[in-house]
């Protein structure tokens, strides 16, 4: 179960930050207003990058809240799924949409 860092999202139906919009009914990712597909997990992924938008996540922080693990078990995991979402939203997007902090985790980019 995906827990929020930001208890403000537990109760909506969507997060819209920036040009990015997640909607948790139909767990869709708009950007710009084109559709975005995400699996499941890279919609949880974005939905805890968003819900701090603007604040690092440690990949920590995503081992434990996304995949229940510890960290030396799903490193490889945490860089996969990163880097198909950048190339998604490279798709619809000339700007990065997250920003990595080597070593440490990822930003939700709020400009």
């Amino acid at each position: 179960m995906l827990m929020l860092t930001n208890e403000n999202y537990l109760h909506t139906e969507k997060i819209h930050i920036t040009q990015m919009e997640l909607n948790f009914l139909n767990r869709t990712v708009l950007f710009s207003g084109n559709v975005v597909v995400t699996t499941g997990l890279e919609f949880n992924l974005l939905t805890l990058l968003m819900a701090d938008a603007g604040s690092l996540i440690s990949r920590e922080v995503i081992a434990q809240r996304i995949f229940q693990r510890k960290l030396a078990d799903c490193n490889k995991s945490i860089n996969s799924h990163m880097a198909n979402l950048r190339k998604k939203f490279l798709h619809v997007s000339t700007q990065p949409v997250i920003k990595t902090v080597k070593g440490q985790g990822y930003i939700f980019l709020t400009v």
